[in-house]
């Protein structure tokens, strides 16, 4: 079974960071950089609309509410029963939520995440597909094993969920 996000990770992380730390942010960052940074957040709940359509695909669906992407994971494994692999490079992330992860010392599939939403289906591509179409931004990042075993994979690099993350 495929593991598909529906939305991009950190991005409600990196609008609290931007808002607690904006006077040391502003000696780093251009100012243009932070307000296009932000204003490009897509920092919202997926639309009752696009939840039904997924919901029709999926065996499993959690909705992320201030909770990071490694402990929704975590969570959804505990609930199946089951092992995940997760392509890492696979996970949409903006740029900006990345380096405002990095200046608040998180690392960005430790961040909250709140209105992302992981779904569990047999047919991944085509969820992915009829997204796009809606102009949703969405990616299989992985697939449910047989084992216990909950990995992040990135390249050569194996890591694995703790519960604690």
């Amino acid at each position: 079974m495929d593991i598909v996000l529906i939305g991009r990770i950190a991005e409600s992380a990196a609008l609290a960071t931007v808002q607690e730390k904006k006077e040391e942010l502003a000696g780093a960052y251009p100012s243009s950089y932070l307000v296009n940074g932000v204003s490009a957040l897509e920092v919202e709940f997926a639309g009752e609309e696009i939840l039904m359509e997924a919901l029709k695909a999926c065996v499993y669906m959690n909705v992320l509410s201030e909770c990071s992407l490694a402990d929704a994971l975590w969570r959804t494994g505990e609930e199946l029963g089951k092992g995940l692999r997760v392509n890492r490079d696979a996970v949409p992330t903006a740029q900006f939520a990345i380096e405002m992860a990095e200046a608040d010392g998180r690392d960005p599939m430790k961040s909250d995440s709140t209105g992302c939403v992981i779904c569990v289906t047999d047919r991944g591509m085509k969820l992915c597909d009829d997204l796009r179409e809606k102009g949703v931004t969405c990616a299989v990042i992985g697939y449910l094993t047989d084992d216990n075993d909950r990995c992040l994979v990135s390249g050569e690099v194996k890591s694995f969920l703790t519960g604690h993350d």
